[in-house]
């Protein structure tokens, strides 16, 4: 049963981006973001058979410092396309560096956080990006704090006596 340590859709964390994304590179994220192009439709994208067939949809704040999860993405697809974007726009030596189509862009960006949603947990420490599966707990009911076993159905429990 996935969603359920956090509601099903519900994300949590963001991955934080240093230096921030510069005017460029923001405009040229909410570009593909507003295009509806898979990233196999980016600059950098087309024609590599490694780009996840997916939409962008790690959202950067308008700060440039930040990027969140779209909820209404598939989950499975957090993990691709967050190296995509670290290995193609963001780091020292991306696929992108060098591209006039991509001028303006810096590629010196350090990116580390987790976000966690779905069931998955995606972290990037240092532009190293993994991911994992939150293992989900049993459906067995907890029992009650105090109490040892289950009363049977004819014993009814009396508060217990104050000291």
């Amino acid at each position: 049963m996935r969603g359920h340590l956090i509601g099903m859709n519900d994300f949590t964390g963001s991955v934080r981006i240093r230096p921030a994304l510069n005017e460029a590179e923001r405009a040229y994220l909410y570009a593909v973001a507003d295009s509806g192009r898979t990233l196999r439709g980016t600059t950098t994208g087309r024609g590599d058979k490694d780009v996840p067939f997916a939409y962008l949809a790690w959202e950067v704040c308008r700060g440039g410092c930040c990027l969140t999860w779209d909820a209404s993405e598939r989950a499975a697809m957090m993990l691709p396309s967050l190296r995509f974007l670290v290995d193609h726009l963001f780091r020292a030596g991306a696929k992108g560096e060098g591209s006039q189509l991509l001028e303006g862009f810096t590629f010196d960006h350090v990116l580390d956080g987790v976000v966690s949603g779905d069931g998955r947990v995606v972290e990037v420490d240092a532009n190293r990006v993994s991911e994992r599966e939150l293992t989900q707990s049993c459906a067995a009911p907890k029992p009650t704090p105090g109490r040892a076993r289950k009363l049977p159905a004819n014993v009814i429990q009396l508060r217990p006596r104050r000291a």
